[in-house]
């Protein structure tokens, strides 16, 4: 095995059931490849242990609000009672850490005591920490079972509560509604952290968890799937494509889609926040020429909340989806890509112009780097919301499932559109009130069981489909009529 940047490892709650050299194996498999290795035995890894996610800013040494992992598991899950069901404790051993090469590059792995032989790498969503995927992801495997890895893809991001002389922050809200005064620092835009980076790093996170874990069972993994949100869904589809070898399928859950010729967030959110402002300013009326030329852009028809809170609006009458996108989303988005991939832009998000800036700054190499051509060589589910207003699924899902299709690769992936579905899950409830949404989380948990049922048990997946409000994924779709694509992104 190559050799990898590492680790640092949390130690829980004292258990028995692993031998006491356990930690002790696991560091010395990891030593070459790691620093600052702690291990130990948790009473149980679910999040109903309050100790397996850590306390915001409980690094040391970092900027406040640079590592906040309660608080990026909690922005992607359904608040509860919606949560993973959790049925009761699963001990075993937790590990936290810290690549060699970059003690920013965190990641964490646990290992139940009841193993079952198999591996899930989640990769996290925007640029959030290794324990993003805690509620919607870990609390589902490791009752099951299976150890899971995490990595934060090698980056961070933390917060300015005014504007300061820093080249690379990002406003989170633009005008002229703007809810938040914040500003945003994102390493990914330093020229040490890239978007390459976050395949490399969840490359090594797979061998450092096959190498800890072999140390620690005394026997190798035998199965290795992937599952991805959004920036972590891009990153799974990319390692299906060029390291097939090292995975056995994966869930692609609302990932972002990359194309030099586009679509591309590059082209797309600049696409909604130029006529963003006279939308704003109209009071958010949906007969303008201002929400018009958004749906035109891609992107599903705005709504209202119901009844409107603090956390979606300016003005406490409206309660807009695309004001609550707007202003914690679209915005410092496209800045921090712009910044990454185009670094030469000073300009303001909504004033960004691919196409006239494609071959003068010779941006079609930079992005074929990321992009997702659909040439992928292991099985993928992808699931996507029809109402996602961040990366809407006509210029995301739909493309990349356009993209496998041309590739040839179309008996390796299903592709499943919920109905009325939204990047977030949070928006459908108490914190936003979009009561017309519906989750992912449960299509995307199923999604993973019929995943492991293809690979494990020959049993070919339904075919891609349109799920309705309130439906589930049916073995045989043309037979509740039911079509690939959704009709519409809306549905009363």
């Amino acid at each position: 095995m190559r050799r990898l940047p590492i680790v640092a490892v949390l130690c829980l709650v004292a258990w028995p059931a692993f031998s006491q050299d356990a930690c002790t194996h696991v560091k010395l498999a990891l030593l070459a490849d790691t620093q600052d290795v702690q291990c130990a035995q948790s009473a149980d890894l679910t999040t109903a242990n309050q100790n397996t996610t850590p306390q915001d800013n409980s690094r040391l040494g970092l900027p406040p609000s640079a590592f906040t992992p309660r608080t990026d598991a909690q922005a992607v899950s359904p608040d509860a009672p919606n949560r993973t069901p959790i049925r009761g404790p699963v001990p075993g051993l937790q590990v936290t850490g810290a690549m060699a090469d970059d003690p920013d590059a965190r990641w964490v792995l646990r290992i139940p005591e009841s193993w079952n032989g198999k591996i899930v790498v989640g990769v996290p969503g925007g640029l959030r920490s290794e324990f993003m995927g805690d509620y919607i992801f870990s609390d589902l495997v490791v009752q099951e079972g299976y150890a899971y890895a995490s990595t934060n893809k090698g980056t961070l991001n933390f917060f300015y509560s005014e504007p300061v002389s820093d080249a690379l922050a990002c406003r989170l809200s633009p005008p002229p509604a703007a809810t938040s005064a914040l500003f945003v620092h994102f390493y990914v835009a330093q020229p040490k952290d890239t978007i390459t980076e976050w395949f490399r790093r969840t490359r090594e996170v797979t061998e450092l968890a096959r190498v800890a874990i072999a140390a620690s069972k005394e026997r190798a993994a035998e199965r290795t799937y992937l599952i991805g949100i959004s920036n972590g869904g891009h990153v799974v589809r990319r390692l299906l494509a060029e390291s097939p070898e090292l995975y056995d399928g994966g869930i692609d859950w609302e990932g972002v889609y990359w194309s030099p010729g586009g679509p591309n967030i590059l082209i797309d959110l600049p696409a909604a926040l130029r006529p963003y402002r006279d939308y704003a300013l109209s009071g958010f009326n949906p007969a303008t020429p201002a929400h018009q030329a958004i749906v035109s852009a891609g992107y599903p028809p705005d709504i209202r909340a119901n009844p409107p809170t603090p956390s979606n609006t300016f003005s406490p009458l409206v309660g807009s989806l695309y004001e609550t996108h707007a202003n914690n989303y679209w915005d410092v988005t496209a800045c921090v890509f712009a910044k990454e991939l185009d670094p030469a832009y000073d300009g303001e998000p909504q004033d960004y112009n691919y196409a006239a800036r494609r071959q003068p700054f010779h941006l079609s190499p930079r992005l074929a780097k990321i992009s997702t051509g659909g040439s992928i060589g292991k099985p993928l589910i992808t699931i996507h919301g029809t109402m996602d207003a961040l990366l809407p699924i006509k210029r995301h899902a739909r493309p990349f499932r356009d993209a496998v299709v041309a590739a040839g690769k179309a008996q390796l992936h299903r592709s499943y559109e919920v109905q009325n579905g939204n990047h977030i899950e949070r928006y459908r409830q108490s914190c936003c009130n979009f009561t017309q949404l519906e989750f992912l989380q449960p299509h995307a948990h199923e999604s993973f069981h019929r995943l492991v049922a293809w690979i494990e048990k020959g049993m070919v997946p339904p075919p891609s489909q349109c799920i309705p409000r309130g439906g589930a994924i049916v073995d045989n779709p043309a037979l509740s009529g039911r079509a690939e694509r959704c009709a519409t992104l809306l549905v009363p």
